[in-house]
């Protein structure tokens, strides 16, 4: 068996991106509760729900048997798994690689000495905060000062954010550095001081700059942001990539907004340090905001941990619009349709909106908020006549839309799309399906879409469906198919009859194993569908005629179905822990109660299994 070495920064980072409340939901059924979740403890017999899960803290807690801690240490109770064993399951969840934490001849020393050179930045970096604080006090009647009270900061408040200054100099803080025996080389590692291409000589990376420091989610300074205050490029400064310091994964003020935003249930984003600081200022504290940088994935991430309710907030510009349009893939495919706040004329950023409302104007504006996706649908959509520009944007949109990983989310976007953009359900859901199986033949997002036929968007005005019902669900996508490939109906036996419950695709399955691999089957359906004895089975037979084919060739389509009986498969699984889920809400037996928990976590190892 494989054996690790996990150092504490790598149990840190993956305690902080796992996500409790969804850890915990795979276990027990967790009812919102304020701004936890509560449920049946799963650690001892109980009627009365005193199992408590806090999402902002990542922790849990039974009031009734008195055990609580965090992710690992429940997944380590609830599967009586070893410490190693829980972190390795744990970032398997996560998709975090942990190749590189594997125990190897001189692997204890290699971490132990990776250890220290983390310490040694931290070390580093909390000296030059201290010293840029010491700066700004020391000119706090200066230009950094001046700067500050023109923005509406006095000396405490910056002093609570810890902001500096860092003076016009090209040696100020490596003199600091030497004085403090901090060896220039960890510096220069630590983004504080730039070493010169060619030569020994090192200055000064922060000049004449208002410093603002970049924590961690437990508050430790680990970078930072510089704000020119004279004819410095770029105006914004940030610390770069180090052990540290990673920009895709950082928020700015992140560890102040945290219990706001649990209160609150929800966060505001923006773009810029002032944009946060200002709008904190006046009593928005659920408030975070990017480095200056575009939006990652794992900032997205970060966000989810705390709340699924975010409005952007960006620049009133096209700049700002673009960036919040940027955006909205990444949100959408971690089940987040945001808001965007849209700031009144005249008041070009959230910083200038703070500074210059009252409290009820403030309020107010900030409750101009609309869809993200829909003020998307109207801001792109808008001027789009040709047939070609339109059909271009629908996909770019249904692209999106098949982010989403719940179906809900995907018939309620599609709704919109079609209202929005004034374009037939029929033919949004058509198209949808088009560009759904296209990514299922194209994984990786190549190839191209070829032009849709007649039958293929529904101009004929013949589909009945409803954008409540998403078609091509997986059994849909099996028979379409074996409709093309029927030679694959003897591979996979009587596990279709098992796992699907619509009738008509199993009446339809029924008939294409009949038929075997023999003739054409197209052929047959479309006299079976002349028949008109069911119109419900000829109107599926119809549809499915007409699909596109879900595969070029016969590998890939095994490959189709494969993965369909998977997602199959975890919907039986789903629907029976929902089934379990109400269960145990009527349970008032304890015996029973226990039972059923046994049952749940069974179904959930064959789950992850799978």
């Amino acid at each position: 068996m494989t054996s690790y070495f996990f150092p504490p920064e790598f149990v840190s980072d993956l305690r902080s991106r796992v996500d409790i409340v969804e850890l915990v939901g795979d276990y027990v059924a967790l009812t919102k509760a304020g701004a936890n979740y509560k449920g049946l403890c799963p650690f001892h017999g109980e009627k009365t729900p005193s199992f408590t899960v806090h999402q902002g803290k990542a922790i849990f807690h039974c009031f009734g048997c008195g055990v609580g801690g965090d992710v690992v240490s429940f997944l380590k109770r609830i599967e009586n798994l070893s410490y190693p064993e829980t972190l390795v399951r744990l970032a398997a969840r996560a998709s975090i690689d942990i190749s590189s934490y594997e125990r190897r001849r001189g692997s204890v020393e290699a971490q132990a000495k990776a250890r220290s050179e983390r310490e040694n930045l931290v070390q580093a970096v909390a000296c030059a905060q201290n010293f840029f604080a010491r700066q700004l006090e020391a000119n706090i009647e200066g230009k950094a000062g001046l700067y500050l009270q023109k923005r509406g900061i006095d000396p405490l408040q910056a002093k609570t954010f810890g902001l500096g200054f860092a003076p016009d100099s090209w040696s100020a803080l490596k003199d600091e550095m030497g004085r403090r025996k901090i060896d220039e080389r960890v510096a220069v590692a630590a983004g504080l001081l730039v070493q010169k291409e060619g030569s020994n000589r090192r200055y000064d990376r922060f000049r004449d700059r208002l410093i603002f420091p970049i924590r961690d989610v437990s508050g430790v300074v680990i970078g930072f942001g510089g704000r020119s205050l004279g004819d410095g490029e770029p105006k914004y400064l940030n610390s770069p990539e180090s052990v540290i310091f990673n920009k895709r994964r950082l928020l700015y003020d992140l560890h102040h907004a945290r219990p706001a935003i649990a209160k609150s249930g929800s966060a505001f984003l923006v773009e810029g340090y002032m944009d946060a600081l200002s709008l904190y200022l006046r009593g928005v504290d659920n408030v975070i905001a990017t480095l200056g940088t575009a939006l990652s994935e794992e900032n997205v991430g970060a966000v989810k941990r705390y709340t699924s309710n975010v409005a952007i907030f960006f620049d009133n510009d096209r700049a700002g619009r673009a960036a919040a349009f940027r955006s909205l893939p990444l949100f959408m495919a971690v089940g987040i349709m945001p808001d965007i706040v849209l700031l009144p004329d005249g008041i070009k950023d959230p910083d200038q909106l703070a500074s210059g409302l009252d409290d009820q104007g403030l309020q107010q504006a900030l409750a101009r908020q609309t869809s993200l996706f829909d003020f998307f649908l109207q801001e792109k959509g808008a001027g789009l006549n040709g047939y070609n520009d339109r059909l271009q944007f629908l996909r770019e949109v249904l692209e999106m839309v098949l982010r989403l990983p719940d179906d809900p989310l995907r018939g309620m976007a599609l709704r919109s799309t079609s209202e929005t953009l004034r374009l037939a359900e029929e033919i949004v859901l058509d198209e949808y399906r088009r560009v759904r199986l296209h990514r299922q033949r194209f994984p990786a997002g190549g190839g191209k879409l070829s032009p849709a036929a007649p039958e293929a968007v529904g101009v004929n005005g013949s589909s009945s469906q409803s954008l409540s019902r998403l078609v091509s669900q997986p059994e849909e996508i099996i028979l379409a198919t074996l409709l093309n490939y029927p030679e694959l109906n003897d591979e996979f036996g009587e596990d279709y009859l098992e796992l699907v419950e619509n009738p008509d695709c199993c009446k339809l399955y029924r008939e294409l194993a009949q038929f075997g691999d023999c003739g054409d089957s197209k052929a047959l359906l479309q006299q079976l569908a002349g028949s008109g004895e069911d119109d419900a089975l000829c109107s599926l037979y119809a549809r499915l005629v007409h699909l596109p084919a879900p595969a070029e060739d016969l590998e890939m389509a095994q490959k189709v179905v494969c993965d369909c009986f998977v997602s199959l498969r975890r919907r039986q699984s789903h629907e029976q822990a929902r089934n379990l889920d109400r269960e145990l809400t009527q349970c008032r037996d304890e015996e029973e109660m226990f039972a059923l928990l046994r049952r749940k976590m069974e179904l959930k190892k064959r789950a992850m299994a799978s």
